[in-house]
This record gives C-alpha cells, structure tokens and sequence, in this order.
C-alpha cells in the first residue's frame, strides 16, 4: 500500500512540475521550459527506440531468423541486407552503398502515400459527394432537397476551390500576370471556402488545446488539494 502511495506521489508530483514548466513558457522561453522540452524528446526517443528494437528488430527479425524455417529465412534475408546496406549511410566512405536503399524507401514510402490519398480519400470523397445527388437515397422530398442542397455546395466548394490554384493565363492578361474576369470570380469564391475551411480546423485546433489547458490544470489543482487535504 504504501508503495502504491509513493508511485502515485511520485506520479503527480512529476505531472505537477513538468506542467508548471511547459506552462512557464507564457512569460517567454526560459530554461525551464527547454528543459521540459528536452525532457519529452529524450523519453520519447527513448521509448520509441526501444519499441522498435523490440517490436521489429527482435520479434520480426531475429527470432524468426533463429527459429523460423528454411523459407522464413530466406524471406527475411532481403530487408535484414537492406538494413546492413543502410548502414553504411553513417560514414562518408561507405555512404554510397545505402543509396539504393534509400532510393527504395522513398519510391515504396511515394507510391504507398500516393495510393492511400487516391484510394483512401480522393474516390471515397468522390463517391460521397456523388451520392449526394441519388435521387432514390431519400424517402421524403425533404430529405432529397436537402441533400441535394449539400450536394451542389460541395460542388460549388470543390470548383472554385480548384478554381483559386489554376494560374494559367491566358489572352490579353498574359502581361499583367492577372486572371480573366471568368476565373477570378469563381477563385474568389474558392477564397471564401478557403478561409471558413482553415478557419473550422483553428477553431477545432484551439477547442482540442482547451480542453488539454483546462485538463492540465484541474489536475494541478487536484494535486494541490490532496497535499492540503
């Protein structure tokens, strides 16, 4: 009982400190607040490191490559090869062997991030703003003349928004490096959706940090409270 006294102690009173030094950071930047902050990149580092050892190096290389069969082997050969290669980045000499490597990393990490925004957001985004216009989806008039609503908006959001980064020029303003009248219209209505976008995600930015703030502090105030009391 008493060690779980202590840990808990121990717990708050470090929770209580390393809050009062990231909040000290509204005076100005001080040494207390770099050094909270060198204190969370280190743990993090730390613990990110060892769970890689662990969970990669040690569970999906070595003890396959100790216990596993002839193919599993044979298998895991290929990326522990890479990863010696890789290595070789760490010295000047040797730095030319990790280039293919890298250069695989950067083409499979491209095409992996390619193919998740296409598939992932892009069709699925696509498809959902088409079925806004399913005249068969709604029972009610009601229900159909509202989603219709919302469909041509999110029509009219992604055109102009589209509109607002299309700097071809073309005509008599090719000189004047301006935009036709045509296009500057429907990019100022891409403007508007722009700014109430970036607007809606600093709101729920702020609203998230808030809600942290006053978490933060109602625990400073329960720990205080239970020293006192």
């Amino acid at each position: 009982m008493l060690g779980a006294i202590s840990i808990d102690f121990i717990t708050g009173l470090l929770s209580f400190l390393f809050t009062l030094l990231i909040l000290s950071y509204v005076v100005g930047d001080n040494p207390a607040f770099r050094a909270a902050v060198h204190a969370f990149v280190g743990v993090s580092t730390g613990y990110i490191a060892v769970a890689v050892f662990r969970l990669v190096i040690v569970e999906k290389m070595l003890l396959p490559l100790v216990s596993g069969g002839l193919g599993e082997r044979i298998f895991l050969a290929f990326p522990l090869v890479l990863s010696l290669l890789l290595l070789g980045k760490m010295f000047a000499g040797t730095e030319w062997v990790g280039r293919p490597v890298v250069a695989f990393l950067v083409g499979v990490g491209t095409a992996a991030a390619i193919g998740g925004a296409v598939l992932g957001t892009i069709f699925p985004q696509v498809f959902a703003a088409a079925g806004m216009f399913d005249t068969q989806s709604s029972e009610t008039v009601g229900g159909l003349a509202t989603n219709l609503a919302a469909g041509l908006f999110a029509l009219i959001g992604t055109v102009t928004t589209l509109a607002y980064f299309q700097f071809t020029i073309r005509g008599k303003n090719t000189s004047s490096g301006k935009r036709g009248w045509f296009v500057g219209f429907f990019a100022l209505l891409g403007q508007v959706f722009i700014v109430i976008t970036l607007g809606a995600i600093f709101a729920g930015v702020l609203a998230a940090s808030l809600t942290a703030l006053v978490d933060r502090v109602q625990s400073v105030i329960d720990f205080i409270a239970n020293l006192i009391f």
